[in-house]
């Protein structure tokens, strides 16, 4: 009976313990709401603070992250400049250079051919882009002829020294005026287009007998195309009937390396 007794005190106290617990929880969760209410506007202002804070974050990101584009975009484009003035002043250069090669080459033809200048056997020009020598037609040929006279082909044989080294390629242009051709003369050259070719054409070949290099000439017909003087006077005549040597600076094919 004691042993039943102090079991059963015991059963008792332990639901004691369990209601009291019961207790002890509904309170504490009582507590926790309450608590929870209270702080719940707390928490929404936090979250909503969180949220403002993200954003911000991120829009943060986005902006380093154009800005980091930006500069990265910059230093292409800096180098890109760098690279672009290189090659500016490189193409500079080589123009600056063109020019006083030009410019020496002229000086030395006029040097060289002085004499024949002196007694207007020929002009020469220094253009914009090459060297022009021009010879008349009454030094060169007889009239309707395109028979190369022999003071012709020693001015020629003169010019031709002095083109045997030059960097440039070399045209051969013939000229006439506008007068028909007549008669006979016509069975050979049935217009001045092929007088002049056959000009040309000629003193192209004396230039490669002289040494020249081929690959460096060029002949050309202009006929009575681009007068330089009147037609309607003997003196502007004369002056159309001329073969124009164009020294003009390229860089052929076979010279590039």
């Amino acid at each position: 009976m004691i042993t039943l007794a102090g079991t059963s005190t015991l059963q008792d106290t332990r639901r004691l313990a369990l209601r009291g617990g019961r207790h002890f929880l509904l309170t504490a969760v009582c507590g926790l709401a309450l608590t929870g209410c209270v702080s719940s506007g707390k928490y929404d202002a936090l979250m909503k603070e969180h949220q403002a804070m993200t954003k911000e974050q991120e829009a943060l990101r986005d902006t380093n992250t154009t800005l980091s584009q930006n500069i990265t975009e910059e230093k292409n484009l800096s180098k890109e400049k760098v690279e672009q003035s290189a090659r500016l002043q490189q193409e500079l250069d080589a123009i600056k250079a063109k020019a006083e090669e030009q410019k020496a080459t002229y000086a030395k033809l006029v040097k060289e051919l002085s004499g024949e200048l002196d007694t207007r056997k020929l002009t020469i020009q220094q253009m914009k882009n090459g060297i022009n020598v021009n010879l008349t037609e009454d030094i060169l040929f007889p009239s309707g002829s395109a028979t190369l006279r022999e003071s012709g082909r020693e001015v020629l044989t003169k010019v031709a020294e002095q083109l045997q080294s030059v960097p440039y390629q070399i045209i051969v242009s013939g000229f006439t005026d506008n007068v028909p051709i007549k008669g006979s003369l016509a069975t050979r050259f049935p217009s001045n287009w092929d007088l002049a070719a056959a000009r040309a054409t000629n003193v192209v070949r004396l230039l490669e007998q002289q040494k020249v290099p081929a690959v460096k000439l060029v002949a050309a017909s202009y006929g009575e195309n681009q007068p330089v003087a009147d037609n309607e006077t003997d003196e502007g005549r004369k002056q159309n009937r001329r073969i124009e040597i164009r020294l003009r600076p390229v860089v052929l094919e076979n010279e590039k390396e």
